[in-house]
C-alpha cells in the first residue's frame, strides 16, 4: 500500500520463487507489478530476476517510485538499525 513517511525500506515476508516459461512474452498481465530484484542497493550489475506482484493499484505508481526487491537484507537491516541508534 503506501509507505510511512521517512520509511526506505520494508521487510517482505519470505517469499518462494520458482521459475517458469512465459506462454505469452512481451505480453503483461494486468494488475501485476514486474518488480526488478537485486542483490544489493547497488542496483545494476546485481539484478537477478524480475518478480510478479500482484497490485491494487496502477504498475506505474511503483514504477514512478522506484520500488525494487533486495535480497541482501543484512545491510538493509545494519543501515536500519544505525538509524534507529541515532534517534534514541
Amino acid at each position: 500500500e503506501e509507505s510511512k513517511p521517512k520509511e526506505m525500506f520494508y521487510l517482505m515476508p519470505v517469499v518462494g520463487c520458482k521459475a517458469v516459461m512465459e506462454p505469452n512474452e512481451g505480453k503483461e498481465l494486468k494488475g501485476y507489478y514486474y518488480c526488478p530484484v537485486y542483490v544489493t542497493e547497488d542496483r545494476g550489475r546485481t539484478f537477478i530476476f524480475t518478480a510478479q506482484l500482484k497490485t491494487k493499484h496502477n504498475p506505474r505508481k511503483w514504477i514512478l517510485g522506484g520500488v525494487a526487491m533486495l535480497l541482501d537484507v543484512e545491510s538493509v537491516n545494519e543501515d536500519a538499525n544505525k538509524k534507529k541508534d541515532k534517534k534514541d
